[in-house]
This record gives structure tokens, sequence and C-alpha cells, in this order.
């Protein structure tokens, strides 16, 4: 037999399950005639795993073992990535569709599988109730599973020579992904906490959260390694955190923790790697230079830790442990201080932050980080405290821009000007370019899996959306906003309960955070309870500082609980307030919708399209009830905006987006 008789190709392996297809060669996972369904690589192959051993149990020790290959880890680990399987799945714990969990023993994978080659009919149906022995094959990864006994029985020579297909296309699969495709990188997780004063005289709180947000920048591109926010770890400074408690929060299997002082030009930081485990040290080192020289320092204390938790780093991977920052010391010390007053969203803190920025970049124009750090800032100016559109979005844009300019390879850069080219320019299809080039770039980037996702979710498109909004929270898990916006897309996917759940868990976090109390009024408004509802609307406008949202929201409801004497005493103040300075025209909109004045609500849309108001790209999510006015069919065209559904308008901070039932 010659070399062209032995080398036909075989078609590649596919398994199909209810209404999803995995292809192994594409490492990709279908849903509903074709779209696709995000998943990390690690959830993949948890997933082919189990479709391969349908109706079996897999017991615990089994997959970690197949899993995490030489690693030891713990049995929460597992149970992590099973939720995250049946989140991408859309199953359910309680009454599990695909994954049943065997308490104390493992899991079993309950659909049908059909194994499929390339277009030949289907080689394996539903598993057997008692399930057949595997077919030993040592040496070989994840074979797809074999014909079960009956077909055996009824149809041997198709069965076998089938089986034999089946076989070689498994073999030919692995060997060429051998050959072809390099081992995926074992994920391991950290946080870098702020480092703590060693006195409290001279204590520079800018500069001990700017230590761990530079070093988390830098050892968030090693590979292998998911670095924490640092918004999930700003809470955990001071004098009196503890690491351990930390790690447990954070769920993190290690934790950065360190020391800093400053003496005129020189500084002094201690460092140690903990186990989050057992809370012993890994590493641990002690510097002491001049200030100038901090860029070296971290560098130096980045690539020791980064090669404590991975494999050996290469030249160059050690070479871009070096984060794209400025070596501009007087340049850097203003960025960290402009990211400091930009965190409280007040409207003092933001315009102190652009300007600190602004100045940043004036001392190091090629400061890639900060023009993209000016171009959020802008961002939260325009939703957080309603800056006129032309003073906040241009500019944004611009310094997004510029940023990526400087830095194509620099991650937040993508992110920033991806929600610029949305909110700024109204251009859908370049913000989840721009998105999914900054995951492409680096997925630990939370602001890009949260603009991502929440893009994707206001196109109605939030099976793939809230993958990478669960995603960004998993990444910023201490993030208020996100946490928020995730219950707003649990909310309309009608899980109430993980949506409060969510809820609870970012006022925890913060009692007097404003936005979380718009979509806790929304809950209650699903619920039918409309006086909790407008309590806790209240309970947002009196905590929100330069923004009219919580008060128009507070309006609509009023006027759809019967009291529009009192909703249109607040439409008036914010007409007297448009007056004299600018008031987002959706706000006034809605109020005018919810009115029953349904033409002068509509000159205020326009309007709102006129000037750009950010809160027009949401009108899908609102209740305004349009839908049978040719003016706003024509408005919502223009914009390219899906459907409007009914439910009550929360904008934009604590959306509340519309998915498909």
């Amino acid at each position: 037999m010659n070399n062209a008789e032995t080398s036909s190709p075989v078609p590649p392996i596919e398994f199909e399950f209810g209404e999803f297809r995995l292809a192994p060669t594409e490492r990709r996972l279908y849903c509903r005639g074709g779209s696709l369904v995000e998943l990390s690589p690690r959830l993949f192959d948890a997933l082919l795993y189990f479709v391969e051993r349908p109706g079996q149990l897999l017991d615990k020790d089994e997959l970690l073992a197949a899993l995490w290959p030489g690693l030891v880890v713990e049995d929460n680990n597992l149970n992590q990535l099973v939720s995250a399987l049946r989140r991408a799945l859309g199953d359910d714990a309680q009454a599990s569709r695909w994954i049943q969990t065997v308490p104390r023993r493992g899991f079993r994978f309950l659909g049908a599988v059909r194994v499929k080659q390339a277009d030949a009919v289907a080689v394996a149906t539903q598993p057997p109730l008692e399930p057949a022995e595997p077919v030993a094959m040592p040496a070989l990864p994840a074979l797809p599973t074999v014909p079960s006994p009956l077909v055996w029985q009824r149809h041997r020579r198709k069965a076998v020579l089938l089986g034999l297909a089946a076989l070689i296309g498994a073999v030919a699969l692995w060997v060429s992904g051998r050959v072809n495709t390099p081992p995926e990188p074992t994920l391991t997780t950290l946080a870098v906490l702020p480092f703590k004063p060693l006195t409290l005289e001279g204590r520079d709180e800018v500069l001990e959260i700017g230590m761990a947000d530079s070093l988390i920048a830098r050892m968030s591109s090693a590979p292998g390694l998911v670095v924490s926010s640092i918004g999930s770890v700003r809470r955990f400074g001071g004098t009196e955190q503890d690491p351990l408690r930390a790690a447990r929060e954070l769920n993190v299997q290690w934790i950065l923790d360190g020391t800093i002082q400053r003496w005129g030009d020189r500084v002094r930081v201690t460092a140690r790697l903990l186990s989050a485990a057992d809370g012993t040290a890994r590493w641990s080192g002690s510097f002491d230079d001049r200030f100038e020289d901090v860029f070296g320092l971290q560098d130096n204390i980045s690539e020791l830790v980064a090669q404590q938790l991975t494999s050996q780093l290469s030249r160059g991977e050690r070479k871009g442990l070096a984060a794209p920052g400025s070596r501009n010391v007087d340049a850097y010390e203003l960025y960290l201080t402009a990211r400091f007053h930009a965190q409280a969203l007040r409207p003092d803190g933001l315009a102190k932050s652009v300007e600190l920025f602004q100045r940043a970049i004036e001392l190091d124009p090629g400061y890639a980080l900060a023009h993209a750090g000016l171009a959020n800032t802008y961002r939260a100016m325009a939703i957080g405290i309603d800056a006129p559109p032309v003073k906040a979005l241009a500019p944004g844009l611009k310094a997004a821009e510029r940023a990526v300019q400087i830095d194509p390879a620099l991650a937040e850069a993508h992110a920033a000007l991806g929600w610029m080219r949305w909110w700024g320019e109204w251009d859908w299809p370049g913000a989840e370019q721009s998105f999914r080039r900054a995951t492409a770039l680096n997925p630990n980037v939370a602001d890009a899996q949260l603009g991502l996702g929440h893009l994707l979710c206001s196109q109605q498109r939030c099976d793939e959306g809230l993958a990478h909004a669960q995603r960004a929270r998993e990444l910023d898990p201490m993030s208020l906003i996100t946490n928020v916006i995730e219950a707003s897309y649990l909310r309309q996917r009608g899980q109430q309960q993980g949506s409060r759940a969510r809820l609870d868990k970012a006022l925890q976090m913060e009692p007097r955070f404003w936005p979380a109390y718009q979509l806790l009024a929304g809950l209650h408004v699903s619920a039918r309870r409309p006086d909790e509802a407008l309590d806790a609307l209240r309970k947002a406008q009196s905590l929100a500082q330069g923004s009219v949202q919580p008060t128009a929201n507070l309006g609509v409801l009023l006027a759809r609980t019967g009291q529009q004497g009192q909703a249109r005493e607040i439409l008036a103040a914010m007409l007297g307030l448009s007056e004299q300075r600018y008031v987002p025209p959706t706000m006034i909109a809605s109020l005018y919708c919810a009115l029953g004045e349904r033409k002068r609500g509509l000159d205020w849309l326009e309007r709102a399209r006129d000037v750009r108001d950010v809160n027009l790209l949401f009108l899908s999510v609102c209740a305004l009830e349009l839908n049978d006015e040719p003016r706003f069919v024509a408005l919502r065209g223009s914009l390219r905006l899906p459907a409007w559904r009914d439910g009550f308008c929360a904008p934009l901070q604590a959306p509340t987006i519309a998915c498909p039932e």
C-alpha cells in the first residue's frame, strides 16, 4: 500500500448535544444555528472531557487530575469551573439539564451526545443507562467515546469501520494538535495588595496603592498568570490588612503584600509572596533605592514573583513584564494621583483627575497609560456627573486614539478606545473590534471584558455578553459597577435571585453606591412593590452627586403609580435646571413619556440625538412605549437600536439590559 493510500484525510469529529455543537478541531462551541459560545481554554477542555463520557460518573479526583495535570488543586477550583461551565450552557445546578452534581462523589454529564464525522451520520447516540467500560488508549488524551454496545450488536461491521475511522480521526486530531497548537498555559491566580506604610509618619497613600497598581500592570502580562485588578484589592489597603482574608474574598491562590516608605529621594520596599492555602511565604525580598529608580525596582519585583509562579520566563517574557508606563518619575506620580482622584466618581475628583492626567502627558507625551486613563476619566464624567458629551466624549475619543497610536499592543488603550467608539461615535462594529482586540492582547483586563459584555447585551446578544460580564466580575470581584451591571443582566433574564445576590454584594461593599439603589428599585418594580421601589430611588437621589438620573427615574415611577402631581414637579425642576446646565435630554424625555406627553417626549429624544446623549444608546432598555410612533421608529433605526422592550428604565449606571427570554 503506497503513501497516498494511507494518508487520505479523515473528517474531523464533532459532538452534538441539545442545541449545542462542540468542534474539537476548532476548539469552539456553537449554539442555535452557528452562534458562538465563548469558552476559556480550561472550560473548553472540561466540556470536552464531559461530552466524551456521557452518563459516566466522574469522580473529583479523576477530574482534578485530567484538568489540572501535575498540580495540587483544591475541590473548590473544580466546583468553580463546573459552575462557570453551567453558566456558559445556561444550566441550573438545582434542576440540571447537562451537568449533574453527585454529592460527595463527583459529576455526571446527563445529555444525549451524538458523535459525528463531518457530514457523516451520528456514530454515538444516547448514553447507555449502564455506561460501557471506556476503551483504554494510553498516552492519547480526550479520545471520543466508542459506540454503545447496542450499535455493536446490530451493525457490527459498520460500527467497527466507523469506530476505526473515529479512532484514526482522533489520533490525527491529537497529533495535529501536538504539532501545530502550543499547550495552553496553566493559570495561576494572584492578588497584589496595596503596600502598607512602615510608619504612619509621612505616609503616602497614593504611593501605597500606586506600587500595587504598577505591579499589577506588569504581572498581568505574564503567561499563565491571572492578576486581580486594582479596583478589587483597593479595599484591602491600610495598616491592618489581613492578606489571607483578602485571598479568600478574592478567591486567589497567591497574595503579594509588602511595605513601602519614602524618605526624601529614597524609597524602601519589602515584599512577600504568600500561599493562600496555608499562609506560608514562598518568596520575600527587601529593596532600598533612590526613588528615581522605582521603575527598575518594580520590574525586579515583578520578574521575581512571576518566576516563582510560572514556568521559567523567556527573555522576551521578562521584557514584557516591564509595564508600558513612563520612566519620568514626576509624570508617574501625577498618573498615580490622577487615578486615585478618579475612583470616587465625584465631580471635583473627576475634574482633578483630568487636570493631573493632562499634566502627566505634558511631562511625557508618550505615556500611553496616561492617555488611556484620561479617556476613561472623560467617560466617567459623561455618565457619572452628566457632563456635556461634547466636553467629555470628544476629548475622550482623542485621548484613546492617541493611546493606541503610542502603544498598539496596550490592551488598556484598546479598551478605552472601545468605550469611546461606542459612546462617543456610536460605532457598534468599531467598538466591538476594539474590545475584542483588547481581550486578545490581555484577557485579564476587566474593563475590556466588561465593555464587550455591556456592548453585546445592549444589542440583545446577552448569551455571549453575559459570559464576558461574568468574566469581568471574576477578574474584578470587588468592582461595584461590575457587580451591579451583571445584576441588571440577570434581572432581565428573569433570574431575580441571582440579580439580588450580586446587588447585595455591591451594597455590602459600599452602602452609599447610588446606582445599586436604582437597580434595587427595578427589582421591587418587578416584584410589584412600588412603595419599596420609590424608597430605593429616593435613597439613590440623596446619594447621587452631579447626576439627575435617580431624580428622573423617581419622577417616571411616580407618574406610573398615579402620582402625576409630584412627577410634574420633578419635570418642572429639571426643565429649570436644563436652562442653567446640561441635563441629559433622555431624562426629560422619559418624564414626558411617562406623563403621556409623547410628542414632547419625542422632541427631547431627537434633541438627545443631536447632542449625542450617551443614554440614548440604551433606549432599548427604557420603558417609554413609543414603538408605534413613526418618529421614534425612524430615530431608533438611525441608531441601529434593537426593538424596545417594556420594563423599568434605570439608565446606564444600573442598566436593565434587554435580553431574549
